[in-house]
């Protein structure tokens, strides 16, 4: 076991060593272009639909400068192993695709790694993100392993300031829902009120029957005069009168007596 560990181990180292040795030739080192390993990249793209769009983040030549191909190596990187992870173990495209993730990888190792990321950080806020065609996607991959043969391993850049942002531009379709709003406004509020008026009425002809049944109920309630009784009382009174006269005129007649 331990001896097919080292020979897996020597064969990796070999395999390394050669895709090193080659990328280092193709580099630009010894002056010499990209070429075979480049034209792989026409092969790619046609065996990509043309249709299909391939995410990638970038930054342009005009606020990179300079340093405008270093600051595109390890996104160019990052976007093909998520290229790569959209085929089969088994592809060719994705054999393909590994072969510039290995050339891209050993392009950073001949620069500095804290400086590359220090000035990455540096331009975090100028980075775009976009979706390319297969055509412009790989051209710009080709365009910048081609330019980094020529371009030196030392590098120094100040970034530009940030951009500021900007209000998006007000379309068309955002006019009309701006003019449709208060008409969908007033078809909501509309009704409401129309509702809660309703509501209101029925309440307030709730209370009102309320206080003219309690009205009627305290009139049937009042004691009503019994005509048999005013009679009898009438005819009692009439009674008393009569004997207080008599009483009155008793006196006289014993006096005229005597």
């Amino acid at each position: 076991m331990v001896h097919m560990k080292e020979a897996k181990i020597g064969g990796c180292a070999c395999v390394l060593v050669l895709l090193f040795s080659g990328l280092v030739a193709c580099s630009g080192v010894f002056g010499s272009p990209l070429t075979d390993d480049v034209a792989t990249l026409d092969t790619l793209r046609e065996n990509i639909p043309k249709d299909y769009r391939i995410r990638i983040r970038y930054i342009s030549k005009d606020v990179g400068g300079t340093c405008w191909v270093h600051l595109n190596l390890f996104p160019v990187e990052s976007s093909l192993k998520n290229l790569a992870l959209k085929f089969g173990n088994l592809s060719a495209n994705r054999e393909n695709i590994t072969i510039f993730i290995t050339m891209l990888q050993g392009l950073r190792f001949t620069i500095d790694n804290e400086e590359l990321e220090s000035t990455m950080q540096a331009f975090e806020c100028h980075y775009r993100t976009a979706r390319w065609s297969t055509r412009r996607y790989f051209d710009h991959i080709k365009e910048v392993l081609v330019t980094f043969a020529s371009t030196p391993r030392q590098f120094y850049c100040t970034p530009p300031p940030c951009p500021t942002p900007t209000a998006p531009p007000v379309t068309a379709d955002r006019r009309v829902i701006d003019r449709a709003i208060p008409g969908v406004l007033a078809l909501i509020v509309i009704p409401c009120l129309a509702v809660l008026a309703l509501v209101l009425r029925t309440v307030l002809c709730q209370r009102v029957r309320c206080v003219q049944q309690r009205h009627e109920e305290t009139h049937d309630v009042e004691p009503q005069s019994d005509p048999e009784v005013s009679v009898e009382v009438s005819h009692n009174d009439s009674e008393s009168c009569v004997l207080n006269n008599q009483r009155r005129a008793q006196p006289a007649v014993e006096d005229t007596g005597v």
